[in-house]
Formats: C-alpha cells, sequence, structure tokens
C-alpha cells in the first residue's frame, strides 16, 4: 500500500494554477432512480470551487425516463421489426440455429405488442410516481408494475439479455468477474443496451460540450459494464478527451487492472482510486501540466513507458471538504414526487470489524466524521439551497454519539427536515428517551444489519450484538414511530443449521417491530478478513483462472456439520417462499417507503402490504409478492459510493 499524502505537500508541485479545464461527470446506469448519487456532487464541488468548468449527468435516471418514453418504444419496435426480417430471412433459407428459434419467439411475441398503449401507460406511470397519486399505494403498485411490463418489452430487442426495473437484476448474459467477457460485451451490439444508450444520451452531450476530461463514477458492479461500454465508446470517437474511472469497483479491482494494460489501451486512460475529489482535481493539473502525473495519488495511469501506479494515497479531510453541489443534476426528474438529497456526514465504518464487509476496501484508512454542529449546518444550508426536506443520511452506520448529537440539534434549531439512515444495534440506544428524540427531529426509517439472531454467530462475525440489545432497540425505535427494517443473512461459515433457524424464529416472533425485512445468504466477498485468513474461519476459498475480475469467491467449508452454500441459498428460498409473507410490500424501495411515512406521519401503513390470502408458513400467500430490494448506502469511495446490505 502507499503511503497517506496531505494536501500541503502536493501544493509546491504546481506550476501554473491558471489554466482551467472543462470536465464532463458521468454516473452511469444501473442505480435506484429515486435520489441522485452522491458521487458526482461531492467531485463536482471541489473542481467548481478550483475554478474549473464542471458538467454533471446523471445517466441512470436519464436511462430509466428515457425507457418509459413513447419516443424510445418506437424507436425499440423499429429494432424489433429490423431483427424479425432478419430472423424470417434465416428461417427461409433453413439456417435458423436452436437459440434463433427461441429469439424469434420472443419477437414475434414483443411484436404483437400494442407500443402506443405501452407507451402512454409508461408515461403515465411516470407521472405517478413523480406526483400527489404517488400515496395511493395501490395506484403506486400499478404504475412500477407498468415500467416492469415495459423492461420485458424492451429486454425482447436485446434478446438473450434480460433487461429489469428496480431492483437492479439485469443480466446481459456476460460475467462482469471475466475480462473475456467483459470486452467481448463491450462490442456486443444485440445485447449491450448500453451501447445504444450511449449514443442516445451520452454522445451528444460529449459532442456539444467537448469536454477536456470524462469522468465516470463506477460504484458498483451492476454499473460496470454500463460505465466501461460508455467510457470505451467516448475513448473511440474523441481520442482528445482524456477519460477517468472512479469508484468502488474500481478501487476493489486495483490489483486486476495493473495486470490488465487492455482497459487503459482500449477502454480508458486512467483510474483513480480510494477517495477521488481531491485526486481528481489534481489528475486535471497534471493533465494541464501544473504537475507531474507521477505526482498525483491514487492514481493508475498508462503512458508511452507502459502501465504506472502510483504509490502516494491520499485521504480526505471531511471537515475541509465543500458542501456537495447538486447544481445541474435532473432533481426534478428522480421518481419520487419530493426531492430527496442523500448527504454523508462520516467516511469508513466507525466499527470496522465485521469479518464478513469489506466496505472499508474502498478506503485507505479508517472511519472520518464531522462535528454535529458542522453536520447541522450543512443540512441546513442543502435545505435552503434546494428547497429539500427529505434526506437520506447514506454513512455506512451512523455512530450512536452523532445520532443523538444531531437529533437534538435539528430539535433545537428547527431545521424541520425528514431523514433515514442505516445504523448498528447498539448498548448504547437502549433509552426510550433516544429514539423518541430521534423521531421528533424527523428520523423517519432506519436500516439495521443484523445478519444474524445468535449470539455465537455474532461473536464469529466480530459484531458483538447481544440478542436482548437488538430485541430492546427494534421495540423502542417502533415506539417511538420509526420503521425498521432489518437485513440478516444465512450460513455464516460455522453456522448450524438450529442457529440459521434461531435468526428465523426471531424476525417471525417480532414481525409487529420488524416493519420490512431483507434475508440474503452468505457471501465470501473477496477483500474481507475472513477471505483473507479463511484458515481461521473453516473454510476453503476456491479461485477460477477465468474469473480474474473477481469481487466474491466459491468457498467450501471445511466442517461438514454447519450450514454449506447451497444449504443456506435453499433456506433462504424457503424462507421467501413460507415466511416472507407478512413482509411483502407494494412499493419496493426505501425511498418510497420513507415518503410515505413522511406523508402519513406513522410507521403503521397496512396500506403498503401486500394483500395477504394465507396464513404465515403457508405457500403461495400473497398475491403479486413484491420483496425487498437491496438496500444501497452511499459511503464514499473513489469517485463513488458503495452498495450494500450491511451496516456494520
Amino acid at each position: 500500500m502507499g503511503e497517506l499524502l496531505q494536501i500541503d505537500g502536493l501544493a509546491s508541485l504546481a506550476k501554473d494554477t491558471h489554466k482551467k479545464s472543462k470536465v464532463l461527470l458521468i454516473f452511469p446506469p444501473e442505480w435506484v432512480p429515486t435520489a441522485p448519487y452522491l458521487a458526482l456532487p461531492s467531485l463536482t464541488a471541489v473542481l467548481r470551487e478550483a475554478g474549473h468548468t464542471v458538467i454533471q449527468r446523471d445517466i441512470n435516471i436519464g436511462m430509466w425516463d428515457h425507457f418509459f418514453s413513447m419516443e424510445f418504444l418506437i424507436w425499440v419496435k423499429g429494432r424489433l421489426a429490423m431483427q424479425l426480417k432478419a430472423l424470417h430471412a434465416k428461417e427461409k433459407a433453413v439456417l435458423l440455429t436452436e437459440r434463433d428459434v427461441d429469439h424469434v419467439a420472443v419477437v414475434e411475441q414483443a411484436d404483437a405488442v400494442d407500443v402506443f398503449d405501452l407507451a402512454d401507460r409508461a408515461e403515465e406511470a411516470k407521472l405517478i410516481v413523480r406526483g400527489e397519486r404517488f400515496y395511493e399505494a395501490e395506484t403506486l403498485e400499478g404504475a412500477l408494475n407498468t415500467f416492469r411490463e415495459t423492461m420485458a418489452y424492451i429486454s425482447a430487442a436485446y434478446y438473450p439479455a434480460s433487461l429489469v426495473f428496480y431492483p437492479m437484476e439485469s443480466n446481459l448474459g456476460y460475467r462482469p468477474g471475466v475480462s473475456k467477457e467483459v470486452f467481448a460485451c463491450l462490442e456486443d451490439e444485440q445485447v449491450n443496451v448500453y451501447r445504444d444508450l450511449c449514443n442516445q444520451l451520452v454522445m451528444p452531450d460529449v459532442a456539444r460540450e467537448q469536454p477536456d476530461v470524462v469522468g465516470i463514477s463506477i460504484g458498483t458492479q451492476m454499473q460496470l459494464l454500463a460505465g466501461l461500454t460508455f467510457a470505451k465508446m467516448i475513448k473511440e470517437a474523441f481520442s482528445k478527451i482524456h477519460v477517468v474511472v472512479g469508484g468502488n469497483v474500481i478501487t476493489r479491482l486495483q490489483e486486476d487492472l495493473i495486470n490488465h494494460e487492455r482497459f487503459f489501451a482500449e477502454v480508458f486512460d486512467s483510474a483513480i482510486l480510494y477517495e477521488g475529489e481531491h485526486a481528481l482535481l489534481w489528475l486535471i493539473e497534471a493533465l494541464n501540466e501544473q504537475r507531474p502525473l507521477a505526482s498525483v495519488p491514487n492514481l493508475i495511469y498508462c503512458d508511452e513507458s507502459g502501465l504506472h501506479r502510483n504509490s502516494e494515497v491520499y485521504t480526505e479531510k471531511t471537515n475541509e471538504l465543500p458542501l456537495p453541489d447538486f447544481e445541474g443534476m435532473p432533481l426534478d426528474r428522480y421518481f419520487v414526487p419530493e426531492l430527496i438529497i442523500p448527504y454523508l456526514a462520516t467516511r469508513g465504518c466507525y466499527w470496522g470489524r465485521c469479518t464478513f464487509c469489506d466496505h472499508g476496501q474502498g478506503y485507505f484508512d479508517q472511519y472520518r466524521g464531522m462535528a454535529a454542529q458542522r453536520v447541522v449546518e450543512q443540512i441546513k444550508a442543502l435545505r435552503d439551497k434546494y428547497q429539500c426536506r427529505h434526506f437520506l443520511f447514506s454513512d455506512e452506520s451512523y455512530p450512536p454519539a452523532l445520532f443523538k448529537k444531531v437529533s437534538q440539534l435539528l430539535i433545537d434549531q428547527n431545521i424541520g427536515i425528514k431523514w433515514t439512515t442505516l445504523i448498528r444495534f447498539e448498548e448504547t440506544l437502549q433509552d426510550q428517551a433516544t429514539w423518541n428524540l430521534a423521531a421528533k427531529a424527523g428520523c423517519c426509517t432506519l436500516y439495521y444489519g443484523m445478519e444474524s439472531a445468535n449470539e455465537r454467530v455474532l461473536n464469529l462475525m466480530d459484531k458483538h450484538a447481544r440478542k436482548s440489545v437488538i430485541e430492546r432497540n427494534l421495540q423502542m425505535a417502533a415506539k417511538a414511530g420509526i420503521w425498521n427494517h432489518v437485513m440478516a443473512f444465512y450460513g455464516f461459515p460455522g453456522e448450524t443449521f438450529e442457529e440459521a433457524m434461531e435468526t428465523r424464529q426471531f424476525v417471525l416472533d417480532h414481525q409487529p417491530v420488524i416493519h420490512s425485512l431483507e434475508l440474503f445468504y452468505f457471501v465470501a466477498y473477496r477483500h474481507t478478513p475472513m477471505v483473507r485468513h479463511p484458515e481461521k474461519f473453516g473454510i476453503t476459498i476456491h479461485k477460477q483462472e477465468e474469473y480474474d475480475l473477481p469481487l466474491d469467491y466459491y468457498y467450501t467449508l471445511n466442517d461438514p456439520k454447519t450450514l454449506s452454500c447451497l444449504d443456506a441459498m435453499q433456506l433462504c428460498e424457503e424462507f421467501y417462499k413460507n415466511d416472507f409473507h407478512p413482509w411483502a410490500v407494494r412499493v419496493n424501495s426505501r425511498e418510497h417507503v420513507f415518503l410515505y411515512i413522511s406523508k402519513f406521519g406513522t410507521n403503521r401503513l397496512p396500506q403498503i402490504y401486500a394483500q395477504q390470502t394465507q396464513p404465515v408458513g403457508s405457500p403461495d400467500g400473497v398475491s403479486g409478492l413484491i420483496t425487498w430490494p437491496v438496500v444501497h448506502s452511499q459511503g464514499d469511495e473513489g469517485m463513488s459510493r458503495v452498495t450494500s446490505h450491511d451496516t456494520g
């Protein structure tokens, strides 16, 4: 690892600070369509403060808006017609393959759809999610289902790709962990919908603005193929533009990128690791010959002599960063009736010990946070500047002391906002007055990484939460009127079947104070302590040679008496089939539930639950079952923010 570098140490390297650049920042699909992501506004604030011109483009919400438009859907119909004509020609020549036969069936079915009716309903659905009818749960459910229907129609034009609405589970048929397949996907005009999106939504901006630098934030694996597609197409069409990528996924893949010079030759020019605000600023200065490229921290780049990874690492001083700048973001286009703004008071996780968690990989050093008074001052500034009263506190896990202090200050200063965040179950939060204070301060929903209800397993994870504390925190928050969302998983190495069932029974027993729920199976993420030291956890990691861009690994257990991967997956499937019905909801994003609670002022919202027709434990008990998607946090990593379902 490199050495930490302070900003003062770089200032003397600059030769000429007068030259300014135009920078186009891009946030690619796929991400939630309900709120802006914090990466671009954080980068923009630093660059604009230094005098650079910044254009920020949220192509993610641009994609959703474009997909559900008359213009795009008519274009899709034309694409389908062309494919059908080509397939029929092959059929006439008796050249159809087995895959072609399936392709014909899919395209013919889509071709029979009344595209004008579908487009009218999709446009109407956008009006619903952006207006007062959003708060009619049945109407909102209908709009979300229209979006899903539309995505099925679009998918047919990119056969055999599966393109789906939130939660983001689109599959282009290529494995993002295999570089050979990634490069093939970037060129595949049949399945890679992001090529068409780039031509329709990105290239016109690049051609019009003619930026000196294009920065692409790739925060999640779901964004990898889109982000790399955009980068490659821009680099090919505009050779004079410097294309830089960054974000949590780029940081996690840094060891692999060093071994793939082809990415730097064909897809992008440089990559920023870890936190990116000042690293990007100094990269721009280096491109303007104001400092050497070799002096820019957090940077991988390629020149005539080959690929270089600079050893210096810069970690941001949170108290000195400017307020995130959302000017230029399409704040009126998100799929919500009221703007929600993300805000980050801390970087990293104050606990930072969980053996299954690799969120810290996006940061070089440990947890940092701002003083409560500064947090409230910034929230007030954002509230006033953007006329926003709903905030997503995107911290990895909100520290208890800050939770209490910020709540008190929000009340004392009459800030008048509503907010939601992720939090740990804590011994220091066992006073009802604390939860009442938070609710009075505008806290509507909280997201907890419980992981397990068995204390032995929690100790193996190094979470060290007591079952009684979990129970008490949930009860007190619910009593205060806060909506509790709990996340857990089966199959942590060493967990027995009986211990997994203890977690199942706990959530069933506490259903009245667990308002929504996600239950997963364990995944061995690449950069976690347990993957670094598998022998300590009784697992064997299996690395496959073709997976040369891995973010997680397949593993087997050394003790056959504990739950295997397949066991955990099966238990998870059984839970969703037999037990999940009390938590099945019509609205499927945390921002939507957040707004419902803000609107109706209570965590008792029977209208947003799907209709239950069978008792808990019975299969097929819910009509139109909607499971809850992965919760996302926006902790600062490189040029992006992390996605997670664990909070500490």
